[in-house]
């Protein structure tokens, strides 16, 4: 069976995460880099099991501030972006000081409350907390046993990317256990009223590039144009309404300046 219409995944992390490299690994390539940022980049990703075969839409964001991301992210409007979502990938770097922990607990509270704020406690995403390696030298140690109840207080399973195998209960572990995880997910959750998606090589001739660039700049969501009609002129109404939404949602162009800023 082919799912023609799939949920979406929201790959996200805090700066230097690792989101690109987990991608990488986990589906054969990544999004190359445009800015400084991964907020607004997307992927895809094409999964065939022995029941469906889907091609996965991937959304990437960047968390610098976590406060400010669930704020917006709880706002009202938010509410059609999070439910077309089907699995979060929060990616952090294994933590060097207890500091490090607190910032990871926080980000998974942000977004437990995102997605209870846009679909209340009957969700049925699947929520993956994804340990990266560290380049610093030595990081905190923190047993699995340990994240694994860090992380299920918010929803999560915790997953190393390092760890290779299986474990004490058969399951893979690393990666692997990534792709088991998202490929035993329901994707048909979309309905015909919802669907996202449009033809890109229908979608607009007319629309110069800038236009085109702007669209994925907001949150990646250059396919995410609800209810396109035919005509061209409506066609560009159309993804000025979508453009203006997700600034409201995201702030992502102020987000975009303070950090040039602060670079």
């Amino acid at each position: 069976m082919e799912i023609s219409n799939p949920r979406r995944i929201l790959a996200v992390g805090a700066p230097g995460s690792g989101v690109l490299s987990l991608l990488k690994d986990l589906t054969g390539s990544a999004p190359e880099l445009i800015t400084d940022t991964t907020a607004g980049l997307s992927h895809e990703w094409n999964l065939t099991t022995k029941y469906y075969t889907a091609k996965l839409p991937i959304w990437i964001d960047e968390i610098p501030d976590i406060a400010e991301w669930r704020t917006e992210f709880t706002k009202p409007e938010a509410k059609e972006v999070v439910t077309a979502i089907g699995a979060w990938i929060f990616c952090f770097k294994k933590p060097v000081t207890e500091k490090d922990v607190e910032a990871i607990k926080d980000t998974m509270a942000a977004i437990a409350k995102v997605v209870e704020a846009a679909c209340g406690y009957s969700d049925d995403h699947v929520r993956l907390a994804v340990a990266m390696p560290q380049s610093i030298t030595p990081y905190l140690e923190k047993g699995a046993e340990d994240w694994d109840d860090v992380c299920m207080e918010h929803g999560f399973e915790f997953v190393d990317s390092e760890a290779k195998g299986k474990n004490q209960y058969g399951e893979e572990m690393g990666v692997k256990r990534v792709e088991d995880a998202l490929k035993a997910q329901e994707w048909d959750g979309i309905g015909a009223d919802d669907d996202f998606g449009f033809d890109d090589d229908a979608f607009g001739e007319g629309l110069d590039a800038e236009e085109r660039e702007m669209g994925m700049e907001l949150f990646g969501l250059k396919n995410a144009v609800h209810g396109m009609g035919e005509d061209e002129e409506a066609q560009v109404e159309e993804l000025e309404g979508l453009m203006r939404k997700m600034v409201a949602i995201k702030g992502i162009y102020n987000l975009h300046a303070s950090a040039h800023t602060r670079s």
